[in-house]
């Protein structure tokens, strides 16, 4: 189980990676776009959110100790949801943009 895990996670982590690096490249360009940075503000804070959780899962009762980085993580992502525009804000900017 454990491994199946940390496969998940790797391959998570692997495709936002390729995400962030188009929206670099897409900004140096100067075709970045609003809909494009709410896309990927919104996949990478809830993928950190995902695969912290997991790792505490992972660490057991460790995972909640202070004295633990996985347990500041654990404490420290929640905020990355909510700075430079809410989970909710960023699926409005980019349901905007579709047309919906």
């Amino acid at each position: 189980h454990n491994r199946f895990v940390l496969a998940e996670m790797a391959t998570e982590i692997e495709i936002a990676r390729h995400h962030v690096d188009k929206a670099v490249l897409e900004h140096n360009a100067g075709r970045f776009t609003v809909q494009d940075a709410a896309m990927a503000k919104w996949w990478t804070t809830e993928l950190q959110k995902r695969v912290v959780d997991q790792c505490v899962q992972l660490h057991g009762g460790y995972g909640y100790m202070l004295e633990y980085p996985v347990a500041k993580a654990y404490t420290d992502c929640r905020v990355q949801t909510i700075y430079g525009g809410t989970t909710e804000v960023m699926k409005e900017i980019i349901g905007r943009s579709l047309g919906v």
